[in-house]
């Protein structure tokens, strides 16, 4: 799997992505330093987000997940700075479709 990066010229910056058919299988997604604000939403299964020490394209192991009940949304405030974030996704059901929204304040 490919790290998904967002474009830091046009925020909001929506990507939608359908997660590996192999289940808890990570998806990273590199974020501009300029966005403030991630909304994660899976569609039609629960998934998880993860903050910290993910790995794409790694099955989930020992990493902390938050979960995300499916067709709900998840907001995370990112903290101010030039650096670019990662976040990873995964979900439980193969093939999961996720949305992923960078926005800017």
């Amino acid at each position: 799997m490919a790290v998904i990066t967002t474009d830091a010229l046009n925020l909001p910056n929506h990507k939608k992505v359908t997660l590996s058919g192999t289940p808890n299988t990570q998806q990273e997604f590199s974020i501009s330093g300029k966005a403030e604000r991630v909304e994660v939403q899976f569609v039609g299964a629960a998934g998880v987000v993860i903050f910290n020490g993910g790995t794409d394209g790694a099955v989930i192991s020992s990493e902390v997940a938050y979960p995300v009940p499916a067709d709900s949304s998840f907001w995370w405030d990112l903290p101010r700075s030039k650096q670019t974030h990662s976040i990873w996704v995964a979900s439980g059901s193969a093939s999961t479709v996720c949305h992923v929204i960078i926005y800017e304040a």
